[in-house]
């Protein structure tokens, strides 16, 4: 069973993220993109590739199609819920790209409109299929790092210069990156008991966030989520140290480089780690004798979200994202808002 998927917005979120992945996928066929504005040349280029596509100013004639099943939301963050909405009131399966809403109320909402319409809503987290990822999560299953006691994570850039923008929430750092590497914490260990908020804007005053410091405390375990665009020499992308051992990975996971160099999905060597990147592990054996090996990375695959979705819509299998997940990610990002920084928020109850 293949089911009809249509994009709400054709930018490079469209374009770069998400088609590439869906274009090879047997389980899709594209039939919509909508955009606020028609963009010939775009189509064009997209026409001979995707040969059932409309395109369309439309968003009703889009949505009023009941051979559309499937609606991915691809437009500015701050329209996520609205889109979003108006496709789940006509009784289509969606997939909202990052930051799934504004808000943790929007959020709560979207999930109850899916609920009444029978359908599947699930937050575009991606990154949970990034190689450097999957390879953490499999060094944990192993135990071989004993009890763990803290995980650093850094996804660090170098843009030292930020043209001027408006400061609204959705339009920063945390909003825009970190709700990747927040989720990806939440994957791995649920609900902090607290977590500690510190959100800058460095490079241009006025600006929306471009650095923030999180801390998430659980009963044995601290996590440091970490982001800046003023990085030249970034930190390791993870370090997780743990009574019986250190795990290293120096670089992030090569999907977006493979993509934004023209190198795509289904082309040999896409998105694989090479050797050099391959993350250390050092630990004592069962002799205690201490052993530093390389641990190659499972090869990073964006179209794994869209396969599983496929399967949660086709088969009722559950969603690679929670709906628990979703909300408390939400939660997490609008009260890093809640008052000046730095503060350490309470979580459990």
């Amino acid at each position: 069973m293949r089911l009809q998927i249509g994009f709400i917005g054709f930018g490079k979120s469209t374009t770069r993220y998400h088609l590439p992945y869906v274009m090879i996928e047997e389980n899709f066929d594209v039939t919509w993109i909508y955009n606020r504005k028609a963009k010939p040349d775009l189509e064009k280029t997209y026409a001979d590739q995707l040969p059932d596509v409309r395109f369309t100013t439309d968003l009703d004639a889009m949505l009023r199609d009941p051979e559309l099943q499937v609606v991915v939301i691809n437009t500015p963050p701050a329209t996520h819920f609205a889109y979003a909405l108006q496709a789940l009131q006509h009784g289509k399966h969606v997939l909202v790209e990052k930051p799934f809403t504004v808000t943790e109320q929007e959020t709560t909402q979207l999930f109850e409109v899916a609920k009444q319409q029978g359908v599947k809503l699930l937050a575009y987290q991606n990154r949970r299929f990034d190689s450097d990822f999957q390879v953490v999560e499999q060094v944990i299953r192993s135990g071989k790092l004993g009890r763990l006691v803290e995980v650093v994570s850094h996804f660090d850039l170098y843009r030292p210069e930020a043209a001027p923008a408006i400061a609204t929430n959705e339009n920063g750092a945390l909003y825009g990156l970190g709700v990747h590497t927040m989720d990806q914490i939440v994957a791995l260990f649920g609900k902090p008991d607290q977590v500690g908020y510190d959100i800058r804007s460095v490079r241009l005053a006025g600006n929306p966030d471009d650095t923030f410091a999180l801390d998430f405390y659980y009963p044995e375990l601290k996590v440091s989520v970490r982001t800046s665009h003023v990085a030249l020499a970034g930190a390791p992308r993870w370090m997780l140290h743990g009574t019986n051992g250190t795990f290293i990975k120096q670089h992030v996971d090569r999907q977006e480089l493979d993509l934004k160099a023209n190198y795509f999905p289904g082309e040999e060597g896409f998105g694989e780690d090479s050797e050099d990147d391959y993350g250390r592990l050092l630990y004592h054996d069962d002799h205690g004798h201490l052993q530093d090996v390389r641990i190659p990375s499972p090869v990073g695959d964006y179209g794994k979200l869209y396969r599983a979705f496929y399967d949660s819509i086709v088969h009722d299998k559950p969603l690679p994202v929670t709906e628990e997940e979703t909300k408390l990610v939400a939660h997490l990002m609008e009260q890093g808002f809640s008052q000046p920084s730095p503060f350490i928020l309470n979580v459990k109850k």
